[in-house]
C-alpha cells in the first residue's frame, strides 16, 4: 500500500489568496467609512433631520423611510412571490406557458435595478397617481424583490425530496397537505436565505428610488406610506455627491448605518434558517 503523495494545489491556493483579499479589502474599506464616520456617529445624527449644514444633518427620516420600504417589500413581494413559486413547481401544468412565466422570472431577476425605477415612475408614480411617495417606492422595491424571491423559492422547494411527496401522497394527503405540512417545512430555510438575499438587495437599492424622485432634505420622519419617499441609499448619494468634507463624513456614517442593518438582517436570518433546519424532518 503506497502513501498518498503531497502535491501542491494551485488551484486551492489561488482561491485562498482571492478569499484573503476578499477579506482584507471588506476589512480596510470598513475601517476607512469607521474612520470618516468617527465625528458624525452618534445619537443626535441617527435622531436627527435633514439638514443643509453638514454640523446638524441627521439621519433620522431616511432611517425610518428604509424602514418603511422594507416592510412594505416584505408584505408585498412574500406572499406573492412564495405564493408564485409554489404555483409553479406544484400545480402548474408542464406546458409552453408555464416555461415562459419561468424564463421570464428568471430574467427579470437579472435585469438592472433602474429598469424597474423607470417601471415604476411611470405606473406607481404617474398612472396609478402615488407620487414621489414611500407606497410608490415600496411597491417598486417589491416588484424588484419579486423575481428573485420567485427564483430562490423555487430552487428550494425543487430541492425537497420526491419521498415525502409519494408517501405522503400514499397516505391520503390532498395537494394542498402536501405542501403546508411537508414541503414548506423542508424548504422554509432554503426560502428564508432567498428571501433575505432580495431584501438585502432592495434595502441598498438607489437608483429606482432616484427616479422615483426622492425627497433629499425632510424636516420629519414619514409616519405613513404617503409621505414623501425618502431611505438611506438616497441620502448618502446626495451626500456623496456634495464637495463639502462634513456631507463626505455624513455618507460614510450613513453607510455605516446601512451596513450595520443589512448585518442585522443577515444575523437574524441566519439564525432563522438554523432553527428551521433543525426542527424540520
Amino acid at each position: 500500500m503506497t502513501r498518498p503523495t503531497s502535491r501542491r494545489d494551485p488551484i486551492g491556493a489561488a482561491c485562498r489568496v482571492a478569499a484573503l483579499v476578499v477579506l482584507f479589502g471588506f476589512l480596510a474599506f470598513a475601517a476607512y467609512l469607521g474612520f470618516t464616520a468617527s465625528q458624525v456617529v452618534g445619537m443626535d445624527f441617527l435622531r436627527g433631520a435633514s439638514s443643509g449644514a453638514a454640523d446638524s444633518a441627521g439621519i433620522g427620516p431616511a432611517l425610518a423611510g428604509t424602514l418603511w420600504l422594507l416592510l412594505l417589500t416584505a408584505v408585498l413581494a412574500l406572499p406573492i412571490g412564495i405564493g408564485t413559486a409554489i404555483y409553479l413547481e406544484e400545480y402548474a401544468p408542464r406546458t409552453r406557458l408555464t416555461a415562459v412565466i419561468e424564463s421570464v422570472a428568471a430574467n427579470l431577476a437579472g435585469i438592472p435595478s433602474v429598469i424597474y425605477g423607470i417601471v415604476g415612475l411611470a405606473l406607481f408614480v404617474r398612472a396609478l397617481g402615488m407620487g414621489p411617495t414611500i407606497l410608490a417606492g415600496g411597491c417598486t422595491l417589491a416588484v424588484l424583490a419579486l423575481p428573485v424571491v420567485i427564483v430562490t423559492s423555487r430552487t428550494a422547494i425543487r430541492r425537497v425530496p420526491a419521498g415525502l411527496r409519494l408517501a405522503a401522497y400514499g397516505l391520503g394527503a390532498t395537494r394542498w397537505q402536501v405542501v403546508r405540512n411537508q414541503i414548506l417545512p423542508v424548504a422554509g430555510p432554503g426560502i428564508l436565505a432567498g428571501c433575505c438575499a432580495a431584501f438585502t438587495r432592495t434595502a441598498g437599492a438607489a437608483a429606482p428610488l432616484l427616479v422615483l424622485g426622492t425627497a433629499t432634505f425632510m424636516s420629519f420622519a414619514p409616519q405613513t406610506p404617503a409621505h414623501p419617499l425618502t431611505s438611506l441609499p438616497t441620502q448618502i448619494f446626495s451626500w456623496a455627491t456634495r464637495s463639502h468634507e462634513g456631507f463626505t463624513a455624513l455618507a460614510a456614517g450613513a453607510a455605516i448605518v446601512l451596513l450595520l442593518l443589512l448585518l442585522v438582517m443577515n444575523l437574524v436570518s441566519a439564525f432563522v434558517v438554523r432553527r428551521l433546519g433543525g426542527a424540520s424532518p
